[in-house]
């Protein structure tokens, strides 16, 4: 058996990775040879080699010790454009070394040479596009110069390796002689290509977590000849943009206390990055200093996390940075009185984690282009188009009772039945994860001015950001514009991902409602306007808004406008119970009942509501009855003559009040689409809306029910009196609801809108992609 970290870098990688490593003197590797020898053939590695970028120097310095053989990295150039790609060397002396370094300028007399010389040699990390010029003639190049290509990379994504595995396995003999044919030479030695794996570890933090295995031999020679003969399995880890900031953090850290003092930092970062891994030897700077207080300090930050993380060093990382603003938060919100002291270290602490905050969300960047860049080589190269069709839904409001919260409950619903691979992700403290469900609790969290039963739940940016990632969602889809959706929109723009959102809530007439300010609506609109317009794509449930979007400065072009439905099982005149009302006022004796469903607040214009309610008090036949609840429902109570309130009713119970209703009146001037309007319908009720917003769309006038103008109460008076009055129009009316919704069933018109929602990218589970392994075992 052979293991071995045929990618590995010590400190004769010596030359800045950068711009602002070369300004700060950062070199790329702080890690002894020695070091890394010791750890290695400890972890269970039975040969090992170093491969620093031009350089033997690590090698020779261990050379003299069992099992090592030398390697580097090579910096090799297409002469014709100068595009940089890395060749890795195996088992070679110093003349050819040298040799080597006059070469590297042209990659054909690199191959050639080495060839020659029969050095076992690899492409490193094959769609890694290092200065921008890497493109589809590149990998045909490559297919037609190396036997052997590196596929597992510890610092690159498990997505980047199934698509240049399937690449390198695609091309079959005939195709790469036409290649051949092409481009003019052919140096491959052999039919097939061989997969190797390395952790490409510049820190010691991974090193040997990603290897190459053999399953029979023990030498050098033994590994040259699997590598001939293609029965090298690359195995291990593959890379994270979280390992790669925690390599990145690791190696300024070090470049910096070599020539800078680092005071106490020292020892805080001395101990976040020198706890090894799992049964490995464990050292801690702390043991050194006085009462530990650094360990201390990184306990105290890390809380709950503490103890699973503490001998994990990429967990342990992670967690202390993730904790940074929780802890500080944690620190203001928990004191009775805040003071001064506490304020400004508080703020201190928040202020300092935005550093490595800013490393992980440049991290995060940089392999999405990574990503990116692997999916349109593997495009250009295969003409298939990698869609995992997976679809991430983010919503401010799930587990609250309103509009959004039940049309993402319902989504969730009909996902589990089609098995899309849809997961709606919500930050809230109440409720768990499941398979289409991801729950984040918040690390903070106040009730939202006006609605108080909505919480503002603040999410943990970098759990979010780690978790979309990991993912390999296709697509971002935020349905609010409130915290959640503004991170949503953040994580997309970094992980450079397509961003798709709704405008359900008319947020600057709710502003201008309740403050009755134009210039905080204006300045609401300018906000939103420029959230949209940096969308993909922004969905409206009305043509009525898809109009207002535009008239305050959303592009047309982004707008696209979406339908509703309805479930007609649920809501079913068949629910119908004339003494339904009576368990709400014993004194309701089968009147007819004039009925609004939804939420009790002063932007649905209940006060209309009320007072249509209040002048036909005299009316001894008709009931007016309010079903919802909100913050507005004491002063409506109050307020209210001759209207029965029953409160939140949901399942059953709310089919039963639409069904036992006669008539629905929704003088809501806000509404975006007003959904309970077709539930009115489905119910067989007519119904009443006003002229002002979206409402009206749904309502053909004198037809299925009234548009009032202006939401004057004598006309809905009016209207009212005439349903109560012509029994005749009355049925005629309901029986043009009923026929109004007969085609609006809610599954077939969800399903439409989720495919929208994801930019038609949406597939079911079983359509996932194939793993890995699946591929890379062909070759064995």
């Amino acid at each position: 058996m052979i293991k071995v970290d045929m990618h590995l870098h010590s400190t004769a990688s010596n030359r800045p990775a950068g711009f602002l490593s070369k300004k700060l003197g950062i070199c790329e590797s702080y890690s002894q040879p020695i070091k890394l020898y010791e750890k290695l053939m400890e972890s269970g590695m039975t040969l090992f080699t170093l491969t620093d970028h031009d350089s033997i120097d690590g090698c020779l310095e261990i050379a003299h010790l069992p099992n090592v053989f030398i390697s580097e990295e090579i910096t090799a150039y297409f002469p014709e454009d100068r595009c940089k790609i890395h060749v890795l060397a195996y088992d070679i002396n110093e003349e050819i070394h040298r040799e080597i370094q006059k070469l590297k300028e042209n990659v054909y007399d690199l191959v050639d040479y080495l060839n020659q010389q029969n050095v076992a040699f690899a492409l490193a990390h094959p769609f890694y596009d290092m200065v921008g010029k890497l493109s589809k003639e590149h990998v045909e190049k490559f297919l037609l110069l190396f036997d052997t290509w590196e596929i597992y990379n510890g610092t690159r994504s498990r997505l980047s390796a199934v698509l240049t595995a399937k690449v390198a396995l695609k091309f079959k003999w005939d195709d790469i002689l036409k290649l051949a044919d092409k481009h003019g030479f052919l140096k491959r030695k052999r039919k097939r290509i061989s997969f190797i794996g390395g952790s490409d570890d510049h820190s010691g933090l991974d090193a040997g977590k990603t290897f190459t295995f053999v399953k029979a031999g023990e030498t050098v020679e033994d590994l040259k000849l699997a590598i001939a003969e293609c029965r090298t399995l690359p195995s291990g880890i593959h890379g994270s943009p979280k390992r790669l900031t925690h390599t990145v953090m690791n190696i300024a850290f070090q470049g910096a206390n070599q020539k800078y003092n680092l005071g106490e930092f020292k020892h805080i970062f001395c101990n976040l990055f020198n706890i090894e891994n799992g049964n490995e030897k464990k050292f801690s700077i702390s043991k050194f200093i006085k009462n530990g207080k650094s360990e201390q300090f990184i306990k105290k930050i890390m809380g709950n996390t503490y103890e699973d993380a503490k001998d994990n060093v990429h967990a342990r990382i992670y967690s202390f940075v993730n904790s940074l603003i929780p802890y500080a938060l944690g620190r203001i919100t928990k004191e009775e009185s805040i003071t001064f002291s506490t304020l400004t270290s508080s703020l201190g602490l928040s202020v300092l984690s935005l550093l490595p905050m800013a490393t992980y969300a440049a991290t995060y960047w940089q392999r999405a282009l990574e990503k990116n860049k692997s999916k349109e080589l593997y495009f250009a190269l295969t003409g298939q188009q990698h869609i995992e069709g997976k679809m991430a839904c983010f919503t401010d409001t799930f587990f609250e009772i309103n509009g959004v919260a039940r049309t993402y409950q319902k989504i969730i619903d009909v996902a589990k039945e089609e098995k899309l691979n849809l997961k709606v992700i919500v930050t809230d403290a109440r409720g768990e994860s499941d398979e289409y469900l991801k729950v984040f609790r918040p690390i903070a969290s106040f009730p939202l001015p006006e609605y108080e039963e909505i919480p503002i739940n603040i999410p943990n940016f970098l759990e979010i950001l780690d978790y979309v990632e990991k993912e390999n969602f296709d697509v971002i889809y935020a349905a609010t514009p409130g915290v959640l959706g503004i991170v949503a929109f953040l994580v997309a723009k970094i992980l450079n991902l397509p961003f798709v959102t709704t405008f359900h809530t008319d947020i600057p007439e709710y502003v201008y409602k309740y403050t009755e300010d134009h210039i905080a609506k204006d300045i609401t609109w300018k906000l939103l306007s420029a959230f949209y317009n940096s969308s993909t794509k922004v969905l409206s449930p009305s043509q009525c808004y898809k109009n207002v979007l535009v008239e305050n400065g959303v592009k047309e072009e982004l707008v696209e406008v979406f339908q509703r439905g309805v479930d007609l099982q649920k809501f079913n005149p068949k629910y119908r119970k004339p003494d339904f009302f009576k368990k709400f006022d014993p004194s309701y004796k089968g009147e007819k009942v004039v009925l609004y469903v939804g939420r009790v607040s002063k932007e649905k214009e209940i006060d209309v509501f009320i007072e249509v309610a209040r002048r036909m008090k005299d009316k001894k036949d008709v009931k007016f009855i309010i079903v919802g609840d909100g913050p507005y429902r004491k002063e409506a109570e109050r307020k209210a003559e001759n209207v029965i309130f029953t409160g939140y009713l949901e399942k059953e119970a709310l089919s039963t009040a639409y069904a036992s209703a006669d008539i629905f009146l929704f003088p809501s001037t806000t509404e975006t689409f007003g959904n309970v309007i077709l539930e009115a319908y489905a119910s067989g009720l007519p119904v009443l809306v006003s002229d002002k917003g979206a409402s009206k769309e749904n309502v053909i006038h004198k037809v299925t029910g009234f548009v009032v103008e202006n939401n004057s109460v004598e006309k809905y008076i009016n209207f009212i009196k005439t349903l109560l009055d012509d029994e005749m129009f009355y049925k005629k009316m309901r029986a043009n609801a009923l026929y109004y919704i007969k085609d609006k069933e809610y599954k077939k018109l969800l399903l439409e809108v989720i495919k929208t929602m994801s930019l038609g990218k949406i597939k079911r589970k079983e359509e996932e992609i194939e793993f890995l392994e699946g591929v890379i075992y062909e070759t064995v």
